[in-house]
This record gives structure tokens, sequence and C-alpha cells, in this order.
């Protein structure tokens, strides 16, 4: 499925508003546990390990080849199965279903719960469903920015920023303005997936903190338009080969 240039940046900016969305609603409505920033899991692990913060340890550990595990699927039905991009995006938004409502049902902050079973399986929901949106876009969007892992973006933006920015002298003369055109496509591309995280961050954050988990009523929301949008688009290639 071909999008054109204005609709890959729309959808980097809406993928990455839906990870930060649900990485700051689930960290606070999961008793701080990461869904798209998986390895931040591995961090608040070990401070429990020493006996600092709350004691789901097994669960952020056990979380973690989940996450996995979807990578991998995803991967393998992308590659092997041929499955489209817009399957994919279904996929996703199948599984934010699920996160979503079991995370209203069980509403695994408030359970008690001695084993945190409620926890495991509701995270387990939201860290799958990021997993996907992981995978999809290395295998069918690669030319977007990513859209969970943040550090990265950010690196590339501040590279980027400080070549424009600093150029001056002799090293401005060492660049051609090929590069300096390529760095500044690259602020858009990387910048855009970083605002769209933080926007979402803050909307999750404010929300889920009013409103609970419910709050992930908005970004499903959203993923649904997107798996629609995205079938609608691949139906009209489908139709129109030159398109691809």
């Amino acid at each position: 499925m071909k999008l054109l240039s204005n609709e890959r940046f729309i959808v980097g900016v809406l993928f990455s508003w839906v990870a930060g969305f649900v990485d700051a609603a689930s960290f606070l409505g999961l008793n701080g546990l990461f869904t798209s920033h998986i390895t931040g899991n591995l961090v608040i692990a070990a401070t429990e390990i020493i006996g600092v913060g709350g004691q789901a340890l097994w669960v952020r550990l056990a979380v973690i080849p989940v996450f996995m595990f979807a990578v991998a699927l995803t991967t393998v039905l992308a590659r092997r199965h041929q499955l489209k991009l817009s399957h994919l995006i279904s996929m996703e938004t199948l599984v934010l279903l699920l996160f979503t409502i079991t995370a209203i049902i069980l509403a695994p902050a408030h359970h008690k719960s001695a084993n945190n079973l409620p926890l495991f399986l509701t995270g387990s929901l939201g860290v799958f469903s990021m997993g996907i949106q992981n995978a999809l876009m290395r295998e069918s969007l690669g030319h977007i920015a990513p859209t969970t892992a943040m550090t990265n973006n950010l690196t590339q933006f501040t590279m980027d920023l400080a070549l424009i920015t600093g150029l001056h002298g002799t090293l401005r003369s060492r660049v051609s303005g090929q590069d300096l055109d390529a760095c500044r496509t690259r602020l858009i591309k990387f910048g855009s997936a970083l605002l769209g995280f933080g926007v979402g961050a803050i909307f999750g954050g404010v929300l889920t903190a009013k409103f609970g988990l419910f709050s992930l009523c908005l970004p499903l929301a959203l993923m649904i338009f997107l798996s629609l949008r995205s079938e609608l688009i691949f139906r009209h290639t489908d139709m129109n080969p030159g398109l691809k």
C-alpha cells in the first residue's frame, strides 16, 4: 500500500500520539508499568529488587517476552504470510481494544490481588499492542521515524539541529547544500514523531488522571479511524494499480 508524502507525515504523528498516550496512561493506571517504553520496566524492576517502589517485579520482567513475541509474530505475518499494512494496523487496533476493555473491567491499579495477575493480563495486552506497532513501523513504514523509541529520535533530531544552527565559517564550506536539505528533512521527520509522542503523553497523563483508564477509549478511537482509513487506501490502490 502506497501512502502519499503528506499521509506519511500525518500517520507518523498519529501513531506517535497513540504510543505516547498509551504509555502515559498505562504508567499512571497500571502501577508504573510502561507499555511503549518497554525497557523502562527494567529500570523500575531493578529498584524493586532492592526493595524500592512497588511490588510488581515479576510483571515488569514478564511483559518483556510478551513484547518480543508480539514483534516476532508481526514480523512473521508481514514477511512469510505477506500480511498487508492495513491488516497489521487492524491487528494492533483489535489488541488495543482488548487492552482497553480489560483495563476498564479489571481496574488493576485498584485490585488487591497479591499475585498481580490482573496487572499482568492487562499490561500484557497493552505491551502486545505496542509491540505490533513497533514491528509494523519497521516492516511497512520504515520511511517514517520510529513512533515509540523516542531516545533515538531525540538523538538524531539534536544532531541535525546542531549541524544546521551551528554551521559557520570553515565548517559550513565543507557541508553541501544537499546535506543541509537532508538535515532539514530529518528535522521534520524526527521532530514530528517527538512532538506527536510528547503531546500524546500529555493528553494521556491529564485524561487518565481525571478519568482513569477509560481514557484509553480516545487512542482506541483514533486507531479505529487509522485502520478504516488504511483499508480504504489499500482498496483504492487495488482498483488503481498505477498508484502502487
